[in-house]
């Protein structure tokens, strides 16, 4: 079984690939649940008889947050998710990391305003990258919430860190 999340189209999509658990399943209910708001979207997503394949494209703005951390879980009908998985959607973070490389640019000396900027730029960068390799560590089926509370923190942090000097959507 193969189950992949992608991020699409500079996060206006989330693309989802699956092959189905249950050989006689013809569709999976999808979930996408806001991990720091418990808000969940479903759909649904039919697999093709001869592949029994599936793609979904989700656009973000059907979610209850354009950006942040999610569970998605396939489910074919059963008790349980036949999987699940996090997804990290950080444009927000990238535009604020944007926003700090174009002020490190604009600093024409090493001034304490330079080495601010700097100095939350790899803080920012680091909890992004740390939090990131978190999704790649959990892979798929996962129903262990430490994952989730460990990429959330971590986005949350550098959220936060971000929210003094805004992005691209301000």
């Amino acid at each position: 079984m193969a189950f992949n999340i992608n991020v699409v189209n500079s996060c206006k999509f989330i693309t989802i690939r699956s092959s189905r658990y249950d050989p006689t399943a013809t569709q999976a209910t999808i979930t996408v649940e806001n991990m720091d708001t418990n808000q969940t979207y479903s759909t649904t997503m039919d697999y093709d008889a001869g592949t029994g394949r599936g793609l979904l494209n989700i656009p973000t703005e059907n979610l209850s947050q354009k950006y942040g951390v999610f569970k998605v879980c396939v489910n074919e009908g059963t008790p349980t998710p036949s999987a699940c998985k996090p997804l990290l959607i950080k444009c927000d973070i990238d535009c604020c990391l944007t926003k700090l490389t174009d002020e490190l640019i604009d600093c024409k000396c090493d001034c304490p305003k330079c080495a601010s900027s700097l100095a939350k730029a790899q803080k920012v960068f680091l909890l992004l990258q740390s939090a990131q390799s978190a999704v790649e560590i959990a892979g798929n089926n996962i129903t262990n919430n430490g994952y989730y509370i460990d990429i959330l923190e971590k986005y949350k942090k550098a959220r936060a860190i971000c929210d003094e000097s805004c992005g691209c959507d301000c």
